[in-house]
């Protein structure tokens, strides 16, 4: 079986499985426009390169549109030249929105297309943060359906659409709803497991023997992924229990949304306005898996917020390794995992309530170690590549039947 995968940024959701679909006897070929990417064993890569940017001064409501044609006719040229050189993938599968894969039959009629999606915009967003500003309620309906039509395209060509949680399927309308097919990308759970015996250990992070750790991790610093007020919260802690050391993993910079109105980093403009011991901070950037795996296996809680919005997959990794979990109670959450049963559930909103739930496990090791376990429980259930993988190569096989 040939099969392609189309994404501007490898390896995102596809260079893993990708991988196994080689190590199956798949011949797998990734197109992206990282000109870093190295492709896994036994796999090709193929480069993409957009020409130009959008145009200055195009319609906004069309900008969407033209980046994603843009990218569109990228994909289509490396293609071609993919085409020459003898490449005929059964299957393209492509991440939708971007114009990853929207021209893959253009180029390839006999292919069977599946569209990766994502999100779907909606006004008002389910995922805003805070109460929406009153403003012009057409326009910003309007705007939100035209950041669709990318993906509008890639559904209108597409054999099969992949989507990774119902709550994220949920966004898309109904008749959109019934072609989607609801699977997790899968991690992997042999990877990250828990270990009782773990100590930290991260290069540049030293905290005394007897310290409790709360972890915290996020690509970007941003209230989406409620930073402020993780921040606000470790600032009550921090008072209350001085052995306390917080590891906040991630970059400096809003990777969804705006920056605050200082016009500084979220970082930073948390950092001018809380009283917060540094010493007891550390900021070891973004970890790769061994030293991010050490990290869940050595915290007493793990941390992670968010409004409701696309699931991360640092939080599952999270769950696989059993790190006792205190997470924001949203839809996205109450779908992977049960209050009281495999975490602990708050408004993140609330500082105060956030900072007693966090207490409440390093008080109590011992249901800290329960939820811990469920938490492992329901990421093996639910999102273990072992499981998922194959599954995923079945349903591509029967594209070809």
């Amino acid at each position: 079986m040939d099969i392609l995968f189309s994404h501007l940024n490898f390896p995102a959701q596809f260079g893993a499985f990708g991988a196994y679909l080689a190590r199956q006897g798949w011949s797998v070929t990734f197109v992206t426009e990282r000109t870093d990417a190295v492709p896994p064993p036994g796999c090709r890569m193929v480069r993409m390169s957009p020409h130009r940017a959008p145009t200055e001064g195009v319609h906004r409501f069309a900008r969407p549109l033209e980046a994603a044609m843009i990218n569109g006719q990228a994909f289509a040229n490396a293609a071609l030249a993919a085409r020459q050189a003898g490449l005929s993938p059964d299957i393209v599968v492509a991440h939708s929105g971007w114009g990853a894969g929207t021209f893959a039959r253009a180029v390839w009629p006999q292919a069977k297309l599946v569209s990766y999606v994502e999100w779907y915009y909606r006004f008002p967003p389910v995922d805003a943060v805070g109460p929406i500003p009153p403003g012009n309620d057409p326009d910003r309906r309007a705007l939100a359906l035209a950041r669709n039509a990318p993906t509008l395209l890639d559904l209108a060509e597409a054999d099969l659409v992949l989507c990774p949680t119902q709550f994220q399927a949920d966004q898309f309308p109904g008749w959109i709803r019934e072609r989607l097919t609801v699977l997790h990308d899968g991690v992997d759970t042999g990877f990250f497991t828990p270990d009782p015996q773990a100590r930290l250990d991260l290069p540049g992070v030293t905290v005394p023997e007897d310290a409790e750790i709360v972890s915290y991790a996020t690509r970007g610093m941003e209230p989406t992924r409620g930073f402020p007020e993780f921040m606000r919260a470790l600032a009550l802690v921090q008072v209350r229990r001085p052995r306390l050391h917080a590891v906040i993993g991630g970059q400096d910079r809003a990777a969804y949304g705006a920056g605050p109105p200082d016009g500084t980093s979220w970082k930073r403009h948390m950092l001018d306005q809380l009283d917060l011991d540094p010493a007891r901070l550390h900021w070891p950037g973004l970890l790769p898996h061994g030293p991010w795996r050490n990290l869940l296996q050595s915290t007493h809680v793990h941390v992670y917020l968010t409004v409701p919005f696309v699931l991360s997959w640092s939080l599952v990794e999270a769950m696989a390794a059993g790190a006792p979990l205190v997470v924001s109670d949203c839809a996205p959450l109450r779908e992977a995992l049960a209050h009281d049963v495999s975490a602990e559930m708050v408004d993140h909103r609330d500082p105060e309530a956030l900072a007693d739930a966090i207490a409440r496990l390093l008080d109590d090791r011992d249901r800290a170690a329960q939820l811990g376990q469920g938490a492992r429980a329901a990421a093996e259930a639910r999102h273990a590549a072992a499981t998922l993988y194959p599954a995923r190569a079945r349903l591509l096989a029967g594209l070809i039947g």
